[in-house]
């Protein structure tokens, strides 16, 4: 039943091998999100327990490299981080091989790779204009620390001086969109 189909919607057809593998992403991403926070939450505990038998020396020992900046987020906010990956994720899958499959047919058979770039490109138009959105929501003191940070990431680029290849890999990919593009609308229009 491995290569059965599971769920099919649209052109995508959804395997029970896929819905396997996408499982182990997300319990391996489960894993890795809720281990800090529970080492955090042990290390807290041990403290309080310490502290309430009276060893004031070996507290002092458990939370002399705990960074209260560096805390976890919490467990409410993780659940709700996997939750929506685990139900964005599939749907981005979906929406992709369904734009692209509308997009080749728009385009003639043989298309895919063109309506492939082209829906790359868009959901990577998406995700752009999604972070300026979030951008605009911060509050001020957000956006001066975001701002900051990107100074000195910038000012990292000017010494190391590998700003030439992100050049170059804009252009190539706004070429590869303009001839996706150009592609498209030649097939649209007659003649």
């Amino acid at each position: 039943m491995g290569e059965g189909v599971a769920l099919h919607i649209g052109a995508a057809d959804i395997t029970w091998d896929y819905f396997g593998g996408f499982a182990f992403v997300v319990l391996v991403a489960a894993i890795m999100e809720v281990a800090p926070w529970a080492r955090w939450q042990l290390r807290e505990w041990r403290i309080r327990r310490a502290v309430g038998q009276g060893h004031h020396e070996h507290a002092n020992l458990l939370s002399l490299d705990r960074d209260e900046s560096e805390r976890p987020r919490s467990l409410n906010g993780i659940l709700a981080r996997l939750a929506i990956a685990l139900v964005g994720a599939p749907a981005l899958v979906i929406f992709q091989m369904n734009f692209a499959d509308e997009l080749e047919h728009m385009l003639g058979e043989g298309w895919g790779f063109v309506a492939a770039m082209l829906t790359l490109g868009f959901v990577t138009a998406c995700a752009w204009m999604w972070q300026r959105v979030k951008r605009n929501a911060m509050s001020p003191d957000e956006l001066a620390a975001l701002e900051e940070e990107e100074e000195y990431q910038r000012w990292l680029r000017s010494i190391d001086g590998d700003s030439m290849p992100g050049l170059f890999v804009a252009i190539a990919f706004g070429a590869a969109i303009l001839a996706g593009l150009y592609f498209l609308f030649a097939a649209i229009t007659p003649g």
